[in-house]
């Protein structure tokens, strides 16, 4: 149902306006003058404005100009009703905004008509506007991963080729060189996780694939290297089962972030444990560790560049790692859940759709 909202003094005419409107399948608000109308459409945004142009206090053109100053305004119609059919008033008001004019006195199948015209053009409009939206986003996702991987790949490859000189450049130019390769590996992470984001947001899971993969294998590797990466193999507690899985990639990235936060959030010598077993058709990977955890207003509020603790923890990145987490999840079909820990700590457990035979 379409929302108008109809500003006329004269009230029998509003009346009529109203009903007729009414009778035909529109929600009509219907205002003698232009200030509660203003108030109603910045509350609630209509999908049309029928407005006539001599009110009292403030004048059509007056209305119509504060409405095409909200932002969200500018695709709204904006229709005049007027006894006044001169060239010059029409002229006027076309030239602050308005999208039609229509002289009083008029018939009920005419205004009918210019309604239903008017509200037809505004969802064409809208329809091409979300389409070249779609399109830009496209594009975008199509060629910002390539524009900022290739001058990366040239700054890791000319790394490389310095590190191979190494003993050359003498001690203090390889401590350089390590700097520049870590900070290079930090800005290459930082940027393809952003793109990422992108991609799930839009609805494409780069990672999706139909090839099956053995879960339990993957999940070793993953969970195994990061301890290694944190100095902390002996803490880590690992209980996997051999079984496969479509979602391999989902797995992968997800499995990847939340462990490496248990690491990065708990402290050395406390166990980070990862588990897997399978429940209802279900494959479901458990990390649980027993570090500082989250509470549950902040597991509420887990979203993109969003970081807990900054002030008493050093975090790098965009705070994007367990937003894109969920945003996965929706294109894979899979469930992630958070719960803190009685005991201290955070359990994170992954559900994945039932799997192949």
């Amino acid at each position: 149902m379409h929302r108008l909202i109809v500003i006329e003094d004269n009230l029998p005419l509003r009346e009529n306006i109203q009903t007729l409107l009414t009778l035909n399948g529109y929600e009509v608000c219907a205002f003698d003058s232009g200030p509660p109308a203003l108030e109603k459409f910045r509350t609630s945004p209509p999908d049309m404005v029928l407005c006539d142009i001599i009110l009292p206090g403030m004048n059509g053109y007056e209305i119509l100009g504060q409405i095409r100053k909200m932002p969200s305004a500018s695709e709204i119609p904006f229709v005049f009703l007027s006894a006044l059919a001169e060239r010059d008033q029409i002229r006027e008001g076309m030239n602050l905004g308005a999208d039609d004019y229509i002289s009083k006195p008029f018939t009920s199948e005419g205004l009918l008509a210019a309604v239903k015209s008017r509200l037809d053009r505004a969802e064409q409009r809208r329809a091409v506007a979300e389409l070249e939206r779609q399109q830009m986003e496209e594009k975008k996702l199509t060629n910002l991963p390539h524009e900022v991987r290739t001058p990366l790949a040239g700054i890791i490859g000319g790394i490389e080729i310095l590190r191979a000189d190494a003993a050359v450049l003498g001690s203090q130019n390889a401590e350089i060189l390590n700097l520049m390769e870590e900070s290079v590996n930090r800005l290459e992470k930082t940027v393809l996780n952003y793109i990422l984001y992108l991609s799930l947001s839009a609805g494409r899971d780069p990672f999706l694939s139909k090839s099956p993969v053995e879960a339990g294998l993957l999940v070793t590797s993953v969970a195994t290297k990061l301890a290694q990466t944190a100095g902390r193999e002996k803490d880590l507690v690992l209980h996997t089962i051999e079984v496969q899985t479509h979602c391999g990639g989902c797995m992968n990235r997800i499995v990847s972030e939340t462990v490496s936060n248990a690491f990065n959030f708990s402290e050395p010598g406390s166990k980070v444990e990862v588990k897997m077993s399978q429940s209802d058709g279900q494959l479901i990977v458990t990390c649980r560790d027993h570090g500082c955890g989250m509470t549950e207003e902040e597991i509420a509020a887990i979203g993109p560049f969003k970081q807990f603790r900054r002030e008493t923890r050093e975090q790098q990145g965009l705070g994007l790692g367990l937003a894109i987490c969920q945003a996965q999840i929706k294109c894979a079909g899979c469930r992630l859940s958070f719960n803190p820990e009685k005991t201290g700590g955070l359990k994170v457990e992954l559900a994945l759709p039932k799997q192949p035979g």
